[in-house]
């Protein structure tokens, strides 16, 4: 089983919607969602997982973003609306978010610290139907100690040596994506493995894998201009390894014409995928009709193609399809 880790961007969480809606996004594959915004766009997205009887996981403690003030802001404003009429929207769009928390396809998740670890101990929050996540080695201790109160539906986690205190549905979470500090960089490293874990999680006593797929774990609350466009694009190496190549643009020297940018580093792809077995997918598929059409789509659905392409991958090998 899979379980990518994303943020909850707008272009992650579109990325799922339309892979969901064509029918490219595998059972074997269930997303985590970290919030850092309570807007439609979340909601929306959640709201199709149910409709179409898949398991999504949402985190209820996210440490990064504005969720939780944006949350507060939004029942606040529910309090000082004057109209009735609109109060009574605004209320029902509240409604229906705490209704989709308790959907069974929906599972709450939780971010572990010392105050969701003493819930655990103290029985003020059961875990049997949730999912744990372990960021770090600070709460080794507590599952050494604990490790029967601390027994979750999933339970994820940074590392091996962890895996000697949890000995159930354990789920190795590693941010698999070598993320240069500047797009140009990855003119010098073009390739480069980026996981096997699909290979030996199974192997290794684990119920599933995780990752940031391409972005990485770091949150950036903003994004800005590059100098150049980075298109990353995983594929399978010769033993089955999963791999990413990095197609960059070229005129490089300042943030001007993303347009051209994009169709160079495109034109990188196009030329190497001639040459090797690259399956394709309905990400693959929006980037090449982006470029043969001439369209700049942004950077935002850049990405958000090349997320399709990887879910799409891990899934129809998962599978057995690829």
């Amino acid at each position: 089983m899979y379980f990518p880790y994303f943020r909850g961007r707008q272009n992650e969480l579109l990325c799922l919607r339309e892979l969901l809606q064509e029918n490219r996004l595998y059972e074997n594959v269930i997303p985590i969602i970290e919030p850092v915004r309570f807007n439609s766009t979340f909601l929306t997205t959640v709201q199709k997982f149910i409709e179409a009887n898949r398991k999504i996981v949402i985190i209820r403690n996210p440490k990064v973003g504005s969720f939780k003030k944006d949350l507060d802001s939004f029942q606040k404003n529910i309090t000082d609306e004057a109209d009735i009429a609109k109060q009574e929207k605004l209320k029902k769009i509240l409604s229906g978010f705490e209704g989709m928390l308790r959907e069974p396809n929906v599972i709450s998740a939780y971010l572990c610290n010392e105050k969701i670890i003493s819930e655990c101990i103290n029985g003020d929050l059961t875990v049997e139907d949730k999912v744990l996540i372990n960021l770090s080695n600070e709460t080794f201790y507590s599952y050494e100690d604990y490790k029967d109160e601390l027994v979750a539906k999933y339970t994820l986690i940074p590392n091996n040596d962890f895996k000697e205190v949890v000995e159930m549905n354990a789920v190795i979470l590693e941010d698999s994506f070598n993320k240069a500090k500047r797009n140009t960089d990855y003119l010098i490293t073009t390739d480069e493995i980026f996981s096997r874990r699909h290979l030996n999680y199974s192997q290794n006593g684990y119920v599933g894998f995780s990752d940031y797929s391409i972005v990485g774990d770091s949150y950036e609350e903003t994004g800005f201009a590059p100098l150049a466009v980075a298109i990353h694009i995983l594929y399978f190496g010769e033993k089955r390894e999963l791999r990413v190549h990095h197609f960059v643009s070229e005129s490089n020297e300042n943030i001007s014409d993303p347009g051209r940018k994009f169709e160079e580093a495109m034109r990188k792809l196009e030329e190497w995928q001639k040459d090797n077995d690259l399956h394709i997918t309905l990400g693959l598929e929006n980037l090449m009709s982006f470029y043969k059409t001439g369209r700049f789509p942004g950077l935002g659905v850049v990405k958000k193609c090349s997320l399709m392409h990887h879910l799409e991958l891990i899934g129809k090998e998962l599978e057995g399809e690829n």
